[in-house]
């Protein structure tokens, strides 16, 4: 007997392309925002060398840390994006759990609405360990070491 999805199999193909459309965006969000965080602390750092100004590199280190909240963010998204994906995928496949079927009704065939769940602060240390952070911890290094070695005074 075919699983009752298997009748709109197109749609949820259609389905599927978007999500992996949308993961791509998320991706690319997260990129774009450490791209841009990275120019903006060095630019600061840079200042602070200019200026011999200790502040200015607390400053580069509190900017930074901001862009990398708004990039856990994508991140996380991306990873809701992820689940979802995976579960149409499932669904598709015909390998669908229970837990599967029942969040599928709740979404009403929209796998575009990721989890409304609002526990992104819980699941930041679990985002933190992706290794797409890496920049982030580079560079706090950096500025953490900036930060407790005096500046020469030229």
């Amino acid at each position: 007997m075919p699983h009752p999805y298997a009748e709109n199999r197109d749609y949820w193909i259609k389905q599927s392309e978007m999500l992996q459309s949308a993961i791509a965006r998320m991706a690319n969000n997260s990129l774009e925002v450490k791209k841009v965080g990275i120019t903006v602390w060095a630019a600061i750092v840079g200042f602070g060398f200019t200026n011999r100004s200790t502040a200015l590199f607390m400053l580069a280190f509190v900017a930074f840390a901001l862009f990398g909240v708004l990039d856990l963010y994508y991140l996380d998204l991306e990873r809701k994006f992820r689940d979802n994906f995976n579960r149409l995928t499932r669904m598709i496949s015909g390998h669908i759990t229970s837990e599967d079927d029942a969040w599928i009704e709740t979404v009403k065939g929209n796998f575009l609405k990721p989890d409304g769940s609002t526990t992104f602060l819980k699941r930041i240390p679990k985002t933190l360990q992706s290794w797409s952070n890496l920049p982030y911890l580079i560079t706090f290094l950096i500025t953490i070491l900036l930060l407790v070695v005096p500046l020469s005074a030229k």
